[in-house]
């Protein structure tokens, strides 16, 4: 991808490709042309390496640029020329409405006319960078489809380029519109352009996962981020990128009820567009501004903002517009001015429903409730009372759903500090206690040390017990090679997650996988070899899920993972990650002449009535013919399940 990452939409030129050296052939009677050549060469790989860094560039720069490189490359240079077309295909100007929807439809046209001889990297980014303007223009559903298909083709041809590129467009979108798989998908395009050394890109990504941290209720956490963002882009000079997150610092402040801190930032990053005549993105601050000034019921200030802002922002532009719809809708509402108010929230419902964002049609039903309360009206307050706590349940859900590893990791910190405070507690009460005792007569202290002495006693067996059953427990479930669950803890689990799936009418998905030629393994190489490669298949299997209780060695060498929460099309996706992560943990961990690959079969819970799988077993039944079927065709592969009959 050779994207730009908006904030809402505040303009930002980042560009990225691999680089790739061009071989010259030489002709003794065209000397003198290359020498020509020779000089050009250094000078358009030295252009392609700017916009590849991800470093951001002005608006002037960038088309400077991409005018040289037209006229340095040459007719026949086909790699060169697709990296041109991709260039300016991210770089088209998408300040305005008019500007957007011109790039979506130019990109259109670049996807329409691609040719047959075309590599698959490019007709892969062209459907990334069409899918980006599909998401400034509205269209959510289009924009998401395009992404999901394009790391469907980033997996399928190994390129981790494109692999993190549209996993990150992806995650910002999701962020965006409350889905909490976000950082699903920007974790991992931050692993990615980390280990590709795009530190620029890297930073783009993170302050995605800041803004996550966020919407999902943490600002601190996300400012924390945002402060080492912002000392960076200090640093580089790139000064609409420290006004953007400067922007989104005034966002966190203003969620965490710092409302003045939050206008001294909004301030900031409006006045630099201002200056600069980003209009667009002075117009979204205008719109912060307006918040943080409601929040300290200023109205007459805000409604001059938000009314300056509406010069720009249109309903074309549901991600800004919505937003400033409802703080209009705000302000009415607390003017008295109720009908007006209820007009202002229509435009920005219908602009939240179009855009898909739960989070902000969360707060505007809250508010619309307020208003026909205000009204007297109790049946539409009602209504829309039920309606806002219907979709606060479904954001809910959804987060709960999609807990991440470092959020589970906070709360396991959090309770081992409770617990500990609480043992702090009980010993000072103990302590209390043998002060007041020390007082008492000398039969009574005796009768005392005598009882501490038998619950002491009384305590360390019991401690001793518990701890003897918690042993024999882990023992009895966990396999003793791997560490991982064994097959009856693994079945378990399994049927808790098949029957809750079914209850909640959500994904469920398993891979069912082992080594292939695992016995050649052990005759060719030794037993020893044959259990570090079992370690190096369970390892990789750890890194792909970051959970242990979700994978289970079930047999020699074969294993299986649980998938909660996970699709059809998310789990062939996983499955392909696993074999790749696998290979590579393998190279690494084992003899060079020994290749370890394994089969797999996936299957996804089947709810359709009349094709319903009626039992985990069955379940697990058609993954495992899916595997049967994988190693049929030659193993080192994946094959789909066939639906439930």
């Amino acid at each position: 991808m050779i994207s730009y990452l908006f904030q809402c939409e505040q303009e930002t030129f980042p560009l990225p490709h691999t680089q790739r050296n061009l071989s010259l052939f030489l002709m003794l009677l065209l000397v003198p042309l290359s020498l020509a050549v020779a000089e050009e060469k250094p000078q358009i790989d030295q252009i392609f390496k700017l916009f590849e860094s991800g470093e951001v560039m002005a608006r002037e720069s960038v088309e400077q640029n991409i005018a040289r490189l037209d006229k340095l490359i040459a007719s026949d240079d086909v790699e060169h020329i697709e990296k041109l077309k991709m260039l300016k295909c991210w770089n088209q100007p998408a300040e305005t409405e008019a500007e957007i929807l011109l790039a979506r439809d130019k990109a259109q046209e670049a996807l329409n006319s691609i040719p047959s001889t075309a590599s698959v990297h490019f007709a892969t980014d062209l459907t990334l960078c069409h899918s980006w303007f599909l998401q400034l223009s509205g269209d959510i559903n289009g924009a998401m489809e395009g992404y999901s298909r394009s790391i469907k083709t980033a997996y399928e041809h190994e390129d981790i380029k494109l692999i993190a590129d549209a996993r990150s467009l992806r995650g910002a979108l999701y962020s965006y519109i409350g889905d909490f798989s976000a950082l699903d998908d920007l974790v991992t395009a931050q692993g990615l352009y980390e280990s590709l050394n795009l530190t620029g890109w890297a930073n783009i990504n993170l302050t995605d996962i800041a803004t996550s941290f966020r919407r999902y209720g943490d600002p601190e956490s996300a400012i924390k981020y945002y402060n080492k963002l912002k000392e960076l882009y200090l640093k580089k000079g790139n000064e609409e990128q420290v006004a953007n997150v400067t922007s989104d610092i005034g966002i966190a402040l203003d969620e965490m009820g710092e409302h003045e801190q939050a206008i001294e930032n909004f301030r900031f990053s409006y006045q630099y567009f201002k200056k600069h005549r980003l209009n667009n993105a002075a117009a979204v601050n205008a719109t912060n501004i307006a918040y943080s000034l409601i929040q300290l019921n200023r109205l007459d200030e805000a409604e001059k903002y938000l009314k300056e802002a509406e010069l720009e922002i249109t309903a074309n532009e549901p991600a800004a517009y919505s937003f400033m719809k409802l703080f209009m809708g705000k302000i009415r509402y607390q003017q008295g001015r109720y009908q007006e108010a209820l007009s202002e929230l229509a435009d920005a419902e219908n602009a939240f429903r179009a855009m898909q964002n739960d989070r902000g049609l969360v707060q505007l039903l809250q508010l619309k409730s307020e208003v026909y309360a205000a009204m007297n009206d109790l049946p539409s307050a009602y209504q829309t009372l039920q309606q806002f706590v219907a979709l606060t349940r479904k954001v809910e859900d959804n987060s709960f759903a999609h807990q991440t590893t470092e959020l589970k990791v906070k709360f396991d910190t959090s309770w081992i500090e409770s617990e500990n405070k609480r043992l702090l507690d009980n010993q000072k009460l103990k302590e209390q206690e043998l002060a007041l005792l020390e007082k008492n007569k000398s039969l009574q202290l005796i009768i005392l040390l005598l009882t501490g002495c038998i619950l002491a006693i009384v305590s360390l067996f019991a401690y001793k017990q518990v701890h003897r059953n918690r042993h024999l427990q882990t023992i009895a479930l966990t396999d003793y090679l791997t560490q991982l669950p064994n097959r009856r803890h693994i079945y378990a689990k399994a049927e808790q997650y098949f029957q809750q799936a079914l209850k909640l009418q959500t994904p469920f998905s398993v891979i069912i996988f082992d080594a292939d030629h695992f016995k050649k393994i052990n005759d060719n190489f030794g037993h020893e070899i044959g259990d570090q490669a079992l370690l190096t298949i369970a390892q990789a299997s750890q890194a792909l899920t970051a959970d242990r209780n979700l994978i289970g060695r079930i047999g020699g060498e074969e294993f299986l993972i649980l998938l909660p929460n996970t699709n059809a099309e998310r789990v062939w996706e996983l499955a392909h990650e696993l074999q790749t992560l696998i290979t590579r943990y393998g190279a690494i961990n084992l003899p060079v002449e020994l290749k370890l690959t394994v089969s797999a079969g996936v299957a996804t819970l089947n709810t359709e009535l009349g094709k319903q799988d009626e039992s985990f077993a069955r379940l697990l039944k058609r993954a495992d013919n899916a595997l049967y079927d994988a190693k049929n065709a030659g193993r080192n592969c994946v094959k789909v399940a066939k639906a439930a009959s």
